[in-house]
């Protein structure tokens, strides 16, 4: 990933929307990088840290949602190569990110951190699976509409973790007061 951490990854704009289009290769490299510094970031996060905000996610509940939204991600790409006209997406109101989010406080931490591990790998198994040609394949978002899913990977993967990643380093760091729901 280029640029600092806190920034998008060249390329990208700062609304997670492609500003080129990324090869497979490209998304998988990002991805693989994403994870390596949210697994960093993850490791120095207080995940006991509670926001001030009773609207605003803590340590723990951004490690239940990596977790959790991997998996979903991975299951859409399953989807999407077994039905290419497959609506794929999902919204904030998703009953399993939801359930994931409410559980989160009630986690044991060790197995938190080593589920983010198992999600991360899960996804980078299916996005090393794609092609280019895949990547480029227009697909039906159920909040964006047709788009390629390279917009929708660019959205919902890679800048969904960088953003992620900003909470965490906000948690290391003491921010504390910008850790909003994604």
């Amino acid at each position: 990933m280029s640029g600092d951490a806190g920034g998008p990854p060249a390329g990208r704009s700062e609304l997670g929307r492609s500003t080129r289009h990324m090869s497979a290769a490209e998304v998988v490299a990002l991805n693989e990088e994403l994870d390596r510094l949210l697994l960093v970031a993850l490791a120095r996060a207080d995940l006991e840290e509670r926001p001030e905000s009773p609207d605003s996610w803590g340590g723990i509940e951004v490690a239940a949602h990596l977790a959790e939204f991997p998996r979903f991600f991975a299951e859409e790409l399953k989807r999407l190569s077994a039905d290419a006209a497959a609506i794929i997406g999902r919204t904030h109101e998703h009953e399993a990110r939801l359930n994931a989010i409410a559980a989160a406080r009630f986690l044991d931490r060790a197995q938190v951190k080593a589920d983010v591990e198992t999600a991360f790998a899960g996804l980078a198994a299916q996005l090393q699976r794609l092609t280019d040609t895949d990547i480029s394949r227009v697909t039906n978002n159920v909040k964006n509409g047709e788009e390629p899913l390279s917009a929708f990977l660019d959205r919902y993967v890679i800048g969904h973790k960088a953003g992620h990643l900003r909470q965490l380093e906000e948690l290391h760091g003491g921010g504390g007061d910008e850790k909003e729901r994604t």
